[in-house]
This record gives structure tokens, C-alpha cells and sequence, in this order.
């Protein structure tokens, strides 16, 4: 290899690149995959009612979210936010 290619900082990793997150600080977790749906049904409820406020006095509910039980029961999700 010549000098001049190991000079090269083209490529490879640097500090600070890559898409950012929208959220403060995220985790890693597993999960079932039952479950996965209701878990980004629930992200997307409290992303949608991040700005409720006091003229929201009923809150907001989401849409109901249907699945199985990991005992194979059925089940209906809702969410529901209310501002302080």
C-alpha cells in the first residue's frame, strides 16, 4: 500500500455520523413478535399527542389495536393521553 492511500480519509467511520434520532435516547429490547404491532401503535399515539394541552380536556384515544395474547387470548388495545 503506498503512502498516499493510507492518508486517504475517504470512507470508513467517523465520529458523529449517521441518521440521528428524533427521541432523546433509544434502547435496544426484545420484544414478541406478537406484540411488535401494538408497540408502534403506541409510539405513534403518544408521537401524535406529544402537544395535548388544556383545552384537550377529554384527551385523545387511539384507534384499538387487536392481537393475541401470548396465551393465544384476543385482545383489544386502546391508548388514551390527557394533558395535565
Amino acid at each position: 500500500m503506498t503512502e498516499q492511500a493510507k492518508s486517504n480519509n475517504h470512507g470508513g467511520a467517523r465520529p458523529g455520523a449517521g441518521r440521528k434520532t428524533k427521541y432523546e435516547k433509544t434502547v435496544v429490547m426484545r420484544v414478541p413478535d406478537k406484540y411488535q404491532g401494538v408497540i408502534k401503535a403506541l409510539i405513534t399515539h403518544l408521537d401524535d399527542t406529544a402537544y395535548l394541552d388544556s383545552h384537550d380536556k377529554n384527551g385523545q384515544r387511539s384507534e384499538p389495536v387487536y392481537l393475541r395474547s401470548l396465551d393465544d387470548n384476543k385482545q383489544n388495545i386502546t391508548f388514551k393521553t390527557m394533558p395535565f
